[in-house]
């Protein structure tokens, strides 16, 4: 009696290597280049034209194609990880897709990465999930026959069916919509530069999946499983098999995996959602072109906040900012710069932000733009109290003292001795405290508040802030750089 091929969840390692189709890229896809120089070559398409491009994903074609192979037909890489996209064909175009590490000596930032790639946890889970519904479908045998199996997974299914094609057994398994589950082990998130190879913690990966992998196995099981099966759920992309099938159990060849999100942490989809290639049995990265653990920050001195950058070179020693933004260049990073370079200034009144015009006019917009010079207000400090100068006149903010008003708010030629210029920025609760926006401004030369009105007008009440108009008019946040998204400077 011969023995058709259920995935079988033992495996046999063999020496021959995986299968593969015929290529049009050569060296074939997942594989390291090391030489000067480092370039690929397109095989087999001489006499038609291809269109090429790399990492940007499908090249064109015809008239839109941006870039022609010439008579060389080669594609020329730089250092580090690219995706190669030909195109080519009359009418119905033909499409294929490579990836390459390039590792060159010359590449000084090789081996250099910083976030490892998930697509081979979407492969173990993906395997995983594809066992257990087989195991489902005949309670882990083989089948002995020609026949059909199936089993709901979610609110989808999966089919099994096996035929005959003269001394050959097809088996096919078609997933419509099938949603399971499976938890794999990943990398404890709590160690980023894996200072210990066995940390680690469990993960459940719910997939969706839709699509058919295909076994075409001889009377002993010895075949391939070849197919493709599009994912979705925790991770978002797609499985293919390239298995050698021996003695009706998986003997050797590779899973490739793409994808385009996934749920691991601390870790992405390779870029341009790659088809990935990872050897069976162990899972390793074919061709070396995964990124490794990289090693953690040599620290020479002390580093209060450990974001990894020592004090004497960190821009904010006492706040973590691994990124250490100085957007003004004054040597102290944008997250604890309490006197930027400039800042924007928005009232919560229809989130209008405070904008300084032509003839020392003042006014409100509901158009906030950190690029507009009118609301850009660079601050200076006389004496306890703030003034704001104007990036786009170059006058000061101040407002009008007349007994019989009206008192509005203008700018007027900076001077440090004016009292109508020198602005606290206090907190102010009336109404309840606004996190966004959590102060007034108060002149306190003569109890005058800054506030807006739905039309634009900056007003104040000179000796009675509390009657300057209701408490939303007045309530102001103050924004490092005009970013309306970021958290305001705090008052006092």
């Amino acid at each position: 009696m011969w023995t058709l091929l259920a995935a079988s969840l033992g495996c046999t390692p063999v020496t021959q290597p995986p299968l593969g189709g015929t290529t049009h890229f050569d060296p074939a896809s997942g594989t390291t280049l090391t030489d000067e120089g480092a370039a690929v070559s397109v095989v087999g398409l001489d006499d038609v034209e291809v269109c090429v491009a790399v990492d940007v994903g499908d090249p064109g074609y015809g008239s839109t194609c941006a870039e022609v192979l010439g008579a060389e037909r080669t594609v020329p890489l730089t250092c580090g990880f690219h995706v190669v996209t030909i195109r080519w064909g009359d009418g119905e175009a033909d499409t294929e897709e490579a990836n390459y590490l390039v590792d060159s000596p010359s590449c000084a930032d090789a081996g250099g990465w910083a976030t490892l790639w998930q697509n081979d946890e979407l492969v173990v889970a993906l395997v995983a999930i594809k066992d257990d519904l087989t195991c489902r479908m005949n309670g882990c045998e083989n089948p002995s026959g020609v026949g059909d199996w199936s089993t709901d997974c979610g609110s989808g299914s999966v089919a099994w069916h096996v035929s005959l094609d003269g001394l050959r057994a097809i088996s096919t398994f078609r997933y419509a919509a099938c949603t399971a589950a499976t938890t794999i082990q990943v990398h404890d998130p709590a160690d980023p530069w894996w200072e210990d190879e066995a940390a680690v913690v469990p993960l459940e990966v719910t997939l969706t999946l839709d699509g058919t992998f295909t076994q075409d196995t001889d009377f002993d099981g010895n075949g391939t499983e070849t197919g493709t099966v599009q994912v979705s759920g925790d991770f978002d992309g797609a499985v293919a098999s390239v298995i050698q099938i021996d003695d009706a159990a998986r003997g050797g060849g590779w899973f490739e995996a793409g994808c385009a999100a996934g749920p691991v942490p601390g870790e992405v989809c390779a870029p341009g959602e790659a088809m990935i290639r990872y050897d069976y049995p162990d899972w390793s990265c074919h061709g070396s072109i995964c990124p490794e653990p990289g090693d953690p920050p040599v620290e020479e001195g002390t580093d209060a906040d450990g974001d990894g950058v020592v004090d004497a070179d960190d821009v904010c020693p006492d706040v973590f900012d691994p990124f250490q933004l100085d957007s003004d260049g004054d040597g102290v990073g944008d997250l604890c710069d309490l006197e930027p370079g400039w800042w924007g200034i928005q009232f919560e009144t229809d989130g209008r932000c405070l904008v300084a015009g032509t003839g020392g006019d003042v006014s409100s917009t509901t158009s906030c733009i950190a690029s507009d010079p009118g609301q850009q207000w660079e601050v200076g400090e006389v004496g306890g109290a703030y003034m704001f100068k104007s990036r786009f006149n170059g006058a000061c903010l101040s407002h009008t003292d007349a007994w019989l008003g009206p008192w509005t708010v203008v700018t007027a030629t900076c001077d440090e001795a004016d009292p109508f210029q020198q602005w606290s920025y206090e907190w102010y609760d009336q109404g309840g405290l606004s996190a966004a926006w959590p102060g007034r401004l108060h002149a306190t030369s003569d109890d005058f508040c800054a506030y807006t009105d739905f039309t634009g007008n900056v007003y104040g009440t000179i000796a009675n802030c509390s009657l300057a108009g209701t408490e939303s008019n007045r309530k102001v946040g103050i924004f490092p750089y005009g970013d309306l998204a970021a958290t305001p400077i705090a008052p006092g």
